[in-house]
Formats: C-alpha cells, structure tokens, sequence
C-alpha cells in the first residue's frame, strides 16, 4: 500500500511538472510566423540575419512553386520570395516572366491566358528553359501559396505592386496579411497611402541610385525595410549616413543573387571566401536580410559555419580541385568564342576558356574534344566518391571521361541543370585511390555535344 501510494504521489509530481513545462507553448498558441514577424521588427545592432529565398528553393522544385516554397522553408529561410501575376479573367498566380515559356509546356502572356489555362500547364523544372524536362507540378495562384505559408514563413511580394490592392484582399481573406511583405519603388506618398489602410500591412521600398534621398521622408509608419540596389562604394545609398538612417526605424534588405545588385558580392563569390558576399554586405554595409539563391549555404554561415568546409565530408575526408587550377601540361581545344557579357573576367590558356559566372570561377563554353589534366594529392588510402560540380541549361550537356593513366572510367553525362549559372554537384564515379599523388585527365568526347560549365571535381573518403 505505501509503494503504492508513493508511485501515485511519483506520478502526479511528474504530471504537475509536465503541466507547468507545457503551459506557457500551449497558452502562447505562438506560430513560426510570429518568431519570425517579432525578428523582422527589429532593426538594432543585433537584429538577426533573415533570409529570403529567391522564386523559392528552385534547386529542389520548380521556380515559384509549391514545393518550391515549403522546401525554402525547410532549408532555413524565413522569407520566400514569389512573383505575382494577374491572368486574364482576373486571379492572380505565381510567374515570374510576363509569359509563361521559360517555366511552362505552354506559350503566352499570363495576362492573355486564363486561370483554367495557366492551371493546365505544368513547370519545368528548376529555373526552367527551352530544354529543362517537365515535372509533375503545376503553377499555384497566389492564394494557394499563401495556405501553404501560412503561421510558417513570409512573402516577399515582387512584381505584385500593381496589383497590390487585390494581393491584399487575398491575404485579408486568408488571414495572412502579416504575412506578406510588399515591395515596389512607388512614389512616397503612394506607399505611405497604402500602409495607412491596414496596420498590419508591412512594406519594403526599393532604392537605388536615384531614390536614396526617400530614406526618412516617410510621414508616420516607416517601411519595414528598404532594399538597397547598388553597383559602386560610392553610390549615395550605401553610404554610412544614408545606412545608418535606414537602421533608425528599419532593416536592410541587400540581394546576393549576381552581380549589380550589391557590386560583385554574390552567392557564388561568397562559396569562395564570405568576404566576397555575405560577410562583406553584412558587415560592411549592415544587411539585415539577404534574399539569396543559396539558401542551405547561406544558413549554414550563418549559423557560423566555416564556408571553406561547406558541402565537404566532416575531418579531411573531402579533396577538392578546382577546374581552373589544372596541371602543367594541361590543354585542350578551345574556341575561344567568349562571350564578353558573360565572360566578366576571362583567360585563355591552352584554349581552355574560364570565366566568373557571377562569382563563380570556373572553366566555361566546354567543347567537344577539350581535355584538362589535373593532379591531387591524397593522404588517405581508400574508397572516394568522385563528383564534379558542373552547370548546363541543355540536353545533353555533356560527357565526361576520366583518364587515370593506366585506365579510363566513363563516359559520364552531365545532366541538365536549368542555367548557366545554377551549379549543382553531380556524381561520376567511385574508385579507390592510393595514398599519394594522382594524375587524372579529365576529356570531352570529341564526337558529342559539348556544352556545361565544370566549378570544381570532389573526392570524398567514405571507407577502406
């Protein structure tokens, strides 16, 4: 009896204790959607970084869809970025291009086509193009998004400014207004006049060359952010007296995606040393929210993560080559058609062509019977996972063959990533390597079409 007084006594000390853990969550019925808005309002010296996914994470899914933005969100970012368009007989869906070519299986302006047409297509995947295969998703409305959103993340509004009273009757509808982030570059007047209608209307202004001189001149509320757009240091913007008034009463939005945003500070420049992007546009110029096409990369610094280590195996089990440091000797058969547009910084050696594709610097325009020698150097005998790093926006991209000098593995294709610039890290081979020095030849079958970028080759240790 005493025993079984004292479990009962055990068990009800246990379950006041598990009462009184629980009953501040339940009473806060608080979302991810509140932590997030409570972040956003801050704009002091230790706000936190928020990121913004650009159309979503479309190297999972497609550009601006639902699967796009639950896989944003799933990676780390708080704000995904969609576009928004109204169609023809008046919904709105997500599209970034005024037609829906790049993205779709079909032809046409959005505002020229039907709800009922829009919804018959299906996306391409990634950022899409003439020959990104198709995927099984279809284009969302925007109130579809929003339900997808909602209590999880934000929206950053873009290209909806015209459309901003009708966005707002979504969202009103939904109950998502605190959800949405509005953007556009309006006159002051007009975008203080549109905040006035609802409290919880949050805006972002956009700035540039010619507009710094708006920071401050908003009569009551002040936007919660101001994406500041620039090319130069010396732009008025950027400059400490325009940023730290902005700081007063908001945060700074800088985007990261390529080059003229925020000089040359980007994405892939910041893969390479974060003092080339990130670290530079957070430090230097006091970006509070980055919108970037690198979400994991971005939440893994920012969670203090050492970036020369992102995407390798933990210890020194990952070798990485990059495609421009290839060995004496080294050569191939080059072109030499470079795009200057393209090619920011160029060289031709042994005509190879290597080019900055908005920060990444890589070996570009590969042709048919170009060949690349390499030589790594391995310290641990054993089993590696050979990938190579590459883009392509055709189909077929490439081959790649592997020449080890007494045997040759391959070929290998790459596949179609969706852009030049989107690189993605494909799989070759798995080979064992002995500990030492490795000579390898990396060739492109000369009687197939040859067309993709090469960023960097990786050997990851995974066993004896």
């Amino acid at each position: 009896m005493v025993r079984r007084i004292r479990l009962v006594l055990v068990a009800a000390i246990v379950a006041v204790f598990a009462s009184l853990v629980a009953a501040p969550a339940a009473a806060s019925g608080r979302t991810d959607l509140d932590r997030i808005h409570d972040r956003l309002l801050r704009h002091d010296p230790g706000a936190p970084l928020l990121i913004a996914a650009h159309r979503g994470q479309w190297r999972d899914a497609p550009e601006n869809s639902l699967a796009a933005i639950r896989h944003a969100i799933a990676d780390g970012a708080e704000i995904v970025e969609i576009d928004v368009r109204p169609t023809r007989d008046g919904h709105l869906v997500l599209m970034h291009d005024e037609t829906v070519d790049r993205t779709t299986n079909g032809t046409g302006k959005v505002s020229e086509l039907t709800l009922a047409q829009v919804k018959s297509l299906r996306l391409k995947k990634g950022l899409g193009g003439a020959q990104a295969p198709l995927t099984s998703h279809t284009v969302p409305t925007f109130e579809e998004a929003m339900l997808a959103v909602k209590d999880r993340a934000m929206v950053n509004l873009d290209k909806g400014w015209p459309v901003r009273e009708q966005m707002y009757e979504v969202l009103r509808r939904t109950g998502t207004v605190d959800h949405g982030l509005f953007k556009g570059s309006p006159t002051v007047a007009e975008a203080a006049a549109f905040m006035e209608k609802d409290p919880e209307i949050l805006y972002m202004h956009i700035i540039n060359d010619g507009t710094a001189g708006v920071v401050g001149t908003f009569p009551g509320r002040q936007p919660v952010a101001y994406e500041v757009v620039f090319d130069d240091a010396a732009d008025p913007q950027v400059q400490p007296g325009t940023l730290a008034k902005i700081r007063e009463d908001s945060r700074i939005w800088i985007n990261t995606m390529w080059k003229n945003l925020a000089i040359d500070y980007t994405d892939e420049a910041s893969l390479r040393d974060e003092r080339l992007g990130w670290h530079t546009v957070v430090r230097s110029y006091g970006a509070s929210m980055i919108q970037t096409d690198n979400v994991e990369a971005l939440d893994y610094w920012r969670d203090g993560g050492d970036l020369d280590r992102y995407g390798k195996l933990p210890g020194n089990r990952s070798i990485r080559v990059e495609a421009e440091d290839f060995a004496p000797g080294g050569e191939g058969v080059g072109y030499h058609d470079l795009d200057p547009n393209r090619c920011t910084v160029a060289r031709l050696d042994e005509g190879v062509d290597i080019c900055d594709l908005e920060g990444a610097i890589a070996v570009n325009w590969i042709r048919a019977g170009e060949w690349l020698k390499y030589s790594v150097t391995v310290e641990k005998a054993g089993v590696y996972d050979v990938s190579a790093r590459v883009s392509s926006p055709y189909s077929p991209a490439g081959t790649i063959t592997l020449d080890w000098g007494h045997t040759e593995s391959g070929p290998f294709s790459i596949g179609n990533t969706t852009h030049h610039e989107a690189f993605e890290v494909q799989p070759l081979e798995r080979r064992y390597l002995g500990k030492g020095e490795h000579e390898f030849v990396v060739r492109m079958d000369e009687n197939a079409y040859q067309n993709f970028n090469l960023d960097y080759l990786q050997f990851d240790h995974i066993g004896r």
